[in-house]
């Protein structure tokens, strides 16, 4: 019993995440921003992300072209992971 004390705040933190949205930042480009505590990779943030655009550019027609990403990795008890991209939606060739 005592275990599950330990584990479920930790499954409960791993399902955390937040998102920016889709900002618009001009000229067709937008910008998401996403972050996700518990145990995650900022590699899978940033796809997670890049799904995200994705579904927005769809939605207009278009795909999508990503003009600049960052992402960092989380670090146990100091932050989370998080993820920025960059991008245009551009017509599909």
């Amino acid at each position: 019993m005592k275990l599950l004390g330990y584990v479920l705040p930790i499954i409960l933190l791993s399902a955390c995440a937040s998102t920016s949205g889709v900002i618009p930042m001009g000229s067709d480009t937008y910008m998401i921003s996403r972050t996700k505590k518990g145990f995650e990779t900022g590699s899978k943030v940033k796809a997670d992300a890049i799904k995200e655009a994705n579904e927005f550019c769809s939605s207009k027609g278009k795909v999508i072209e990503i003009v600049k990403s960052t992402d960092k990795d989380m670090v146990p008890f100091r932050t989370d992971a998080q993820a920025e991209i960059e991008f245009k939606c551009v017509p599909d060739k």
